[in-house]
């Protein structure tokens, strides 16, 4: 490795060396001076074991290296080597001195190479060719051989400036600047090249002053040249732009004062600089376009009563807001207009837009929606359309959008047929091919599917090993019938293995926590869908603020490493703090929670809550992977009480959980519970169903269930299905019997601006099981934010026919339609309007009466650093007796328990 890093370059200069030995013969001290400036480097003397010969060459070759680097002229090989008649070291003053006159330089360079221990010290000399002085001793050390480069540079850095006044005939001596006030001395010479100890260059000073007068914090610079022993003193005369003492903003309505000095660069304190100013109030302007402000002018203004000390003033004066009153387009003849529109991005004005915001002009947003005109164009057969770069036009009263289009021919698809590496039969390419589909059809041609179908072509031969397969589109066109035919070209590349798995910025999550979610492992075949689900499943832990699981090449084409990168973020909390819900009205609450506790990923949360109707207290732990097998644990224990309208319950109790996966997305469950209830403070004349269920009663259950989620978060899913069914079977023990089931749904579908579709659907049934009527507790009661909203919550339910009394259904069933949009993704907070329809009924007692309690409404949702929070007004579409308003606001913070 030392061999390796020493070695460099080689130059001959045999002609060279010939004319500098001729000139020494004729001329004596003449030749010296011709060859002043030059440095002769002599082979060091080597004390240090092992190959002695190598080290000394490398030495030498390295400070050859090093000197030219710096601008030296060094002394060629040849040329050395003649001068040295044969020796392969030089030790003394004289030798060197000899050597160098020998070879026409002014300088010479030698020493002692010495290794003890570890460390290495260079003991070097110079030595005048044409002086009869002591030898300068220069020593550079260094705590081991592998430093040797280091320490080269450091001796070629002592050798320059001993060298420099001969090359130039004079150096820089002093550097000095005169005129500044607020600025540092060593700020404006660090802006400098011309150094102290450098040879005068007229050129690179005058590139200097050019420079300095670039930065902007000057009106005038000069440079004073004088002359010093020794060389030159270099001054540069500054006249500085004032100290801005302060900023004021002048004319600003729409803007606050705050947020346009935070766009600025100029800050008060620091010297005025007319290049950064200029950047500022363009980053003005911008903050006003932004808003729609168009026309508004910015400019400034500076008060100086001392020519140090300057106020700046930003003078803004404000033009009305512009909106886009009209988008056109140009060249459109077989689309309708209005459906171009809904690809824009960008609005024009309507009543709703000073609210919305919409209709204001967002530049950024042009090109994108170009390209998405173009895209809804090739996604309808329009295979050859293009679309121009938009016309903004700016007037008095409002902004025209002009947009050119050119349509040209639509095509229909016509074969579709595969080429190149067919691993597959072509039965099973068609099945994954949405454009064959298409072209039975007769369809016209669709660009979106032929992307699809290239990545689903790439997944499936990623799946079979080809990591690195990639698929090829030829089209054809066949002009006078319209039609395109569309081949593609499949090549597999090489079957990849995985070499190696690695994991990388777990600094508190443990490997194998992560390790087990991964779907790749050293030695396993390569799959692009595993590879994509082991990303789905990190990120699903939100354990992570960034999860990046990516392929890395190797030398061997046939195998790939897998990195894993992660970044942990706090999983746990701790809150406290008074609240209000619907359902519980004013609470004091808090909770510790910690979802990777020990970073092993178990889950670990104790909750309280205290209210005038509700006090909860519930404590947990789960370990998702007992002993890193897919089985998952967890025990819980929890104290409630309920002031319900028509009795109290306690309830203690306890329960086991249990859970292991069927496959990638699907988990069975089981779980047991034991509860002890207490129903009290009933009306004596209270239904007959309160009455059964009063006293202490004790519950033995157990919970069978399955579940399967294809869902792409944990939190805010976008996409994907939640299907969750359950049985639940009283009567292992205790003194109360029932057995109770339910199926829940959930679908999510993006939509266009990152918006979701989300349909919600549940159903469940309550049967005796031998041990008295079903307890009024465990029966369905519907409505409230958590189900059908608009209605009080528990308020849809059943009642007594003696005594009016609400005792819950045997039978429920509710759906929820919701449309979920963004308001501010970087705070997360989401807008929704929903439609809830739903009921629960006795259906032993009244049969199957399927009837359903609507509602319309919206809402606002807040992921916030204390949790969830939720608010949502619904507006009651039916009438039920005792909901007292038609509307109802639901309000939930945090985790509700």
């Amino acid at each position: 490795m030392v061999e390796n890093s020493l070695r460099g370059p080689k130059r001959t200069g045999l002609t060279l060396a010939f004319l500098a030995t001729l000139l020494l013969c004729l001329t004596g001290q003449a030749f010296a001076q011709a060859g002043a400036g030059k440095v002769l480097v002599l082979p060091f003397a080597v004390n240090a074991p092992g190959d002695k010969e190598t080290l000394r060459k490398s030495v030498s070759q390295l400070l050859v290296e090093r000197l030219k680097q710096q601008g030296v002229a060094v002394v060629d090989s040849a040329a050395a080597a003649s001068a040295l008649k044969g020796k392969k070291e030089v030790t003394s003053a004289s030798e060197a001195r000899q050597a160098a006159r020998q070879a026409g330089a002014a300088l010479a360079v030698f020493g002692t190479v010495s290794q003890v221990g570890e460390a290495i010290s260079i003991d070097a000399k110079t030595v005048s060719a044409s002086g009869s002085d002591e030898p300068a001793a220069i020593v550079v050390t260094r705590p081991g051989v592998m430093a040797l480069p280091s320490a080269v540079d450091e001796l070629a850095q002592k050798i320059k400036p001993d060298v420099a006044p001969s090359a130039s005939g004079m150096k820089v001596v002093e550097l000095d600047v005169e005129g500044n006030n607020a600025l540092e001395k060593d700020v404006v010479l660090l802006k400098v090249k011309t150094q102290v100890g450098d040879p005068f260059d007229s050129k690179t000073v005058n590139e200097d002053l050019k420079r300095l007068v670039e930065l902007g914090y000057f009106d005038d610079v000069q440079i004073r040249v004088d002359d010093m022993r020794g060389g030159k003193r270099v001054v540069f005369v500054v006249k500085e732009k004032p100290r801005i003492q302060a900023i004021s903003v002048v004319g600003n309505d729409e803007i606050k004062k705050s947020d346009i000095q935070e766009a600025m660069g100029t800050k008060a304190g620091s010297v005025l600089n007319m290049q950064v100013l200029a950047d500022d109030l363009e980053k003005i302007r911008e903050l006003y376009r932004k808003k729609g402000y168009y026309q508004t002018t910015v400019d400034y203004k500076l008060e100086q009563t001392d020519p140090r000390l300057a106020r700046l003033n930003i003078v803004i004066k404000e033009a009305k807001k512009l909106y886009i009153k009209k988008i056109v387009f140009q060249g459109v003849k077989q689309v309708d207009t209005s459906d171009l529109k809904d690809q824009m991005g960008l609005k024009e004005k309507n009543f709703l837009s000073w609210m919305l915001q919409t209709g204001v002009l967002k530049e950024e947003l042009l090109d994108r929606d170009s390209a998405a005109i173009e895209n809804y164009y090739t996604n309808r057969g329009f295979i050859d359309a293009r679309v121009g770069q938009p016309q903004v036009d700016i007037a008095d009263d409002g902004i025209t959008i002009t947009i050119q289009v050119e349509e040209g021919d639509r095509y229909k698809l016509g074969n579709v047929g595969f080429k190149g590496d067919l691993l597959l039969d072509e039965a099973k390419l068609r099945e994954l091919s949405k454009l064959d589909a298409a072209s039975k059809k007769k369809d016209y041609f669709d660009r979106s599917m032929v992307r699809d179908d290239m990545t689903k072509l790439n997944e499936a031969y990623s799946d079979m090993g080809y990591a690195f397969a990639e698929t090829d589109i030829d089209m054809q066109k066949r002009g006078d019938e319209k039609i395109v035919d569309v081949t593609y070209i499949l090549s597999k590349g090489q079957k990849v293995y995985v070499r190696r798995v690695t994991v990388e910025g777990n600094d508190r999550t443990r490997e194998n926590v992560i390790r087990r979610e991964l779907r790749l492992s050293d030695g396993d075949l390569f799959s692009g869908t595993k590879l994509k689900r082991s990303n789905e499943r990190l990120n699903k832990l939100d354990y992570f603020e960034k999860v990046d699981v990516e392929t890395v090449p190797t030398e061997n084409p046939a195998e790939v490493d897998i990195r894993v990168k992660v970044k942990d973020k706090n999983t746990g909390s701790i809150s406290a703090g008074v609240g209000y819900s619907t359902y519980d009205s004013v609470f004091v609450g808090g909770s510790v929670e910690e979802r990777n506790l020990f970073g092993k990923g178990y889950g670990a949360q104790f909750q309280g809550m205290f209210s005038g109707i509700t006090n909860r207290f519930v404590l947990s732990f789960t370990n998702p992977a007992v002993y890193d097998s897919q089985l998952s644990a967890g025990v819980d224990a929890f104290s409630t009480f309920r002031a319900y309208s028509d009795y109290y319950k306690q309830s203690q109790g306890g329960m086991l959980r249990f859970a292991y996966p069927l496959g990638e997305y699907t988990n069975l469950r089981f779980d047991y519970r034991l509860t002890r209830d207490d129903v009290y403070h009933t009306n004596p004349l209270a239904s007959y169903v309160i009455q059964e269920s009063k006293g202490i009663h004790w519950t033995s259950a157990v919970i069978v269930g399955a579940s399967r989620d294809t869902t792409d978060s944990r939190t805010k899913p976008t996409k994907g299905t939640i299907n969750e069914l359950s049985l639940e079977y009283a009567g292992l023990g205790g003194d109360r019997g029932y057995v109770k089931t339910y199926y829940a749904f959930n679908y999510y579908y993006p939509l266009f601006w990152d918006t979701v579709f989300h349909a919600r659907a549940q159903t469940g049934f309550l049967f005796q099981n031998g041990f008295g009527d079903i307890p009024v507790f465990e029966r369905f009661y519907l409505g409230g934010i958590g189900n059908v909203r608009g209605y009080e919550t528990d308020k849809i339910s059943p009642k007594d026919h003696r005594t009016g009394e609400r005792i819950g259904g045997d039978t429920t069933y509710f759906a929820n339609l919701e449309y979920i949009f963004p308001i501010s993704k970087q705070y997360g907070v989401y807008g929704l309007g929903f439609f809830d329809a739903g009921n629960s009924i006795w259906r032993m007692r009244d049969g199957f009466d399927i009837s359903f309690m609507k509602s319309v409404g919206a809402g606002i949702r807040w992921f916030s650093p204390m949790g969830l929070i939720r608010v949502e007004g619904g507006y009651a579409l039916d009438n039920i007796q005792n909901n007292q308003q038609k509307f109802q606001i639901g309000f939930t913070m945090g985790n509700t328990f």
